[in-house]
């Protein structure tokens, strides 16, 4: 093994502290690229090597099995010994609950061949207790039955802080009720289910506290109220407890992440100490700047300021562009330039975003990867195979059941099946045993009764090859008995689409698993709490330009990233929001910033097509909060000046520039360090003789109180013809309005500012 101490030598002084700590709880506020993967690993040897503790009393959680593995790997390389590692138990949140759950899950009557319910899995569950209801409509029950289990609710809790209507409660009693009929679990059962069986059963509480005597959590920050209620029964009297995160990171609110677990840990765990680490091996320090800048501006946080001993490094580039076509252009000729397109990424707010980039990367022979696309197990015909299997380790599975008695086609229609699944009571949830008695019953038709029948003997047939033959052997026999290959082939041959290749891909990754039911449980539940490991390549390893949306980066960084829409209501995209969502939303232009390690661009357009129409944007508060002196501004910041001469746009207008933009209340001073936007920009160049200038000029005076633009306001444009106001609304101090004209046309105006005249009485 590496010497540990060659290992602490390489750690910085905070580092260095972090990891020699392990008297008190400890609280490590990581901030972005200060190396807390390296402070972790480094402390699990440290607790091995120096203090003694076993390897298998050691637990490390995180949130991907992608980071789970790189931890494990790293932990393998400085203890040199592949047994000693392998005994750490290295997991996620949910795999954790998982490997919990299948050792003592019996103890509240929880099978150990459980299935992991997907979300469309639940959703079909929630659908079979409310078949008249359709499943758009129960979507959003569903929903917020998760978002009430990832907060540590029950449907016996008071669930009046979800706002939720008189029927929620029943609702999600019925949901509960037939999942533990079934015999699964969904996402959030892992985790509520172990504090279910934690509190429930004391000794196996004592058995865990006896197991584990260092417990290590990474992103602490994503950890959501059910997690952090977990964490605190895990932790017995003479466990140490770390946790590892950075609050200004926390950006999964949406997903039911609690900021507030990070920064009430001192509380919770009395006498914990805290170690920040503060400097960056990422980025330049000018990058870091910005981050820095507009992430002090959150209330809810922890102080902290990255540094680096890398270079200044050249300014971030604020762009102004034009609209969305504009802005990929802008970015593909900064690509084609130098071609480092594995080292940059296109980051956006919304996967919608992707499209201009997409199109003009194509037509400019951009090579690229969206990441966040449709993912391999999600494809339907990798899911129709699954559903077999699942239905092969648990015979209650009705959801799965449902999914692949009728497909494809075995004269099983509505009425057949409901016939059969008359039988659950009798039958006990079995739903062989329910087919059996209706098979015996007479009461199906001949041709649903052949289909039933070579359905059961299928899954007999799969069985005894389960007990004799190899896995990827009896796979094979299942998807070709079933229909599936046949099915999927005949569309092959229409569309050449490629699904009988993906259903080979899957047996394929079934081939490096044991042939044995446990092989195909272990498959099956690494497969449902992270698809992106199985049996297909990660797109973030293809070659290209990375296009990905802000919350996917976490974790990644790139030589240049180009973060683009720095627009209000796009981003951040909860304007008219509570106060946290901003701060969730700073926290996310954070993270962005943070993934750059030369170069950093930000981009904002004049206009938008959103939903079909052009919508006049208004830069984000954000490239507000930023200091003119930090960035490179290029291009003319919209709402202020527009410059232009016989040949284009002329980006500089002098003194002149400064003086016009503070005539007409210029919105480019972006704070009290100096002209933002245009101004920053047209200061610094001359201004052409032969240019004409045109300003945003104030056409209409603003009183208190009064809308310039009332609703119905019919108005007249030059360029559209006659409109009528169909939407007003509030950015920032700025009345802005949506117009509908005659011919058809739609359009976003500044009240102030726009280029219309008042038609009628209002």
């Amino acid at each position: 093994m590496a010497d540990i101490d060659t290992l602490l030598s390489a750690l910085n002084k905070d580092q260095m502290e972090a990891v020699l700590e392990n008297s008190a709880p400890l609280l490590v506020l990581a901030g972005a690229g200060s190396g807390k993967t390296r402070v972790i690993t480094t402390k699990i040897a440290y607790c091995i090597e120096k203090l003694g503790i076993p390897a298998y009393k050691i637990l490390a959680v995180t949130f991907t099995n992608r980071a789970a593995s790189e931890m494990r790997q790293r932990v393998t390389e400085m203890l040199d010994d592949q047994q000693v590692s392998s005994d750490v138990t290295i997991r996620t949140f949910h795999s954790f609950g998982a490997w919990f759950l299948r050792r003592f899950g019996s103890e509240i009557g929880l099978g150990s061949n459980f299935t992991i319910y997907d979300d469309d899995d639940s959703l079909s569950l929630l659908s079979s207790c409310y078949p008249n209801f359709k499943k758009k409509e129960l979507d959003p029950v569903m929903r917020k039955i998760s978002y009430a289990k990832d907060r540590g609710l029950t449907c016996k809790d008071n669930l009046s802080s979800l706002k939720a209507d008189a029927t929620f409660p029943r609702m999600f009693e019925a949901y509960e009720d037939k999942m533990r009929r079934v015999g699964n679990v969904d996402f959030a059962d892992l985790i509520g289910r172990s504090i279910e069986l934690l509190d429930a059963k004391p000794d196996v509480q004592a058995w865990m506290h006896n197991r584990f005597q260092v417990i290590l959590v990474d992103e602490y920050q994503d950890s959501n109220i059910a997690q952090f209620e977990l964490l605190k029964r895990l932790v017995g009297p003479s466990c140490f407890i770390c946790v590892v995160g950075d609050d200004d990171q926390s950006i999964y609110r949406f997903r039911g992440a609690e900021v507030q677990n990070i920064l009430s840990f001192p509380e919770v765990f009395s006498g914990a100490k805290t170690v920040k680490l503060e400097q960056n091996y990422r980025s330049t320090q000018s990058i870091l700047d910005i981050a820095n800048t507009v992430i002090q501006n959150n209330k809810g946080r922890h102080a902290k300021r990255l540094w680096t001993a890398n270079t200044k490094g050249s300014k971030p580039n604020l762009m102004y562009v034009q609209d969305e076509q504009d802005e990929a252009q802008r970015v593909g000729r900064i690509l084609q330039q130098d071609k480092n397109y594995d080292g940059s990424a296109v980051l956006y707010r919304t996967n919608a975003q992707s499209v201009a980039f997409e199109t003009t990367f194509k037509r400019m022979r951009i090579p690229y990867k969206v990441v966040g696309a449709l993912q391999f197990y999600d494809r339907e015909e990798v899911k129709d195979a699954l559903a077999l299997l699942f239905l092969l380790t648990n015979s209650k599975d009705e959801v799965n059941f449902k999914r692949m008695i009728n497909k494809p086609t075995r004269g099983i229609g509505s009425g057949s099946l409901d016939t059969i699944l008359s039988y659950s009571l009798q039958a006990e949830g079995d739903i062989f045993r329910m087919l059996e008695m209706a098979i015996r019953s007479g009461g199906l038709s001949n041709k649903a009764k052949n289909g039933a029948s070579a359905f059961l003997e299928l899954y007999k047939h799969a069985n005894r090859m389960m007990d004799s033959e190899e896995l990827v052997d009896c796979v094979n026999f299942m998807i070709r008995e079933s229909g599936l290959f046949d099915l999927y082939q005949k569309i092959d041959n229409q569309n050449s689409t490629g699904k009988v290749d993906n259903l080979e891909a899957l047996v394929n990754a079934l081939a490096s698993y044991d042939s044995s039911r446990d092989g195909l449980l272990l498959f099956l539940e690494q497969l449902c709490l992270d698809p992106t490991t199985l049996g297909r390549e990660d797109p973030r390893d293809k070659k290209g330009v990375t296009l990905i949306t802000m919350h996917n980066t976490k974790g990644l960084e790139f030589d240049r990233v180009f973060a683009a829409g720095l627009e209000e209501e796009l981003f951040p995209g909860r304007a008219k929001e509570s106060d946290d969502d901003i701060e969730e939303e700073r926290r996310i232009f954070y993270v962005a910033v943070t993934r750059a390690r030369k170069q950093l661009y930000l981009l904002c357009a004049k206009a938008r097509k959103i939903w079909g129409k052009t919508s006049f944007q208004h830069p984000s508060r954000f490239i507000d909060e930023i200091p003119t002196h930090q960035v490179a501004v290029d291009g003319i910041r919209p709402g202020t000046l527009d410059v232009l001469t016989e040949g284009g746009p002329y980006r500089g207008l002098g003194s002149l520039g400064e003086k016009r933009a503070k005539a007409h209340g210029s919105s480019g001073a972006m704070n009290s360090n100096g002209w933002g936007g245009s101004a920053g920009a047209l200061i610094q160049k001359g201004f052409g003789s032969n240019a004409k200038t045109f300003t945003m000029e104030e056409r209409h005076t603003e009183e208190e109180g009064v809308s310039l633009f009332p609703l119905g306001q019919k108005v007249y444009s030059d360029k559209y013809g006659e409109g009528e106001v169909v939407n007003l609304k509030k950015s920032g101090d700025r009345e802005v309005i949506d117009v509908t004209f005659v011919g058809g046309s739609k359009a976003t105006f500044i009240s102030k500012f726009a280029q219309l005249e008042k038609i009628g009485g209002q």
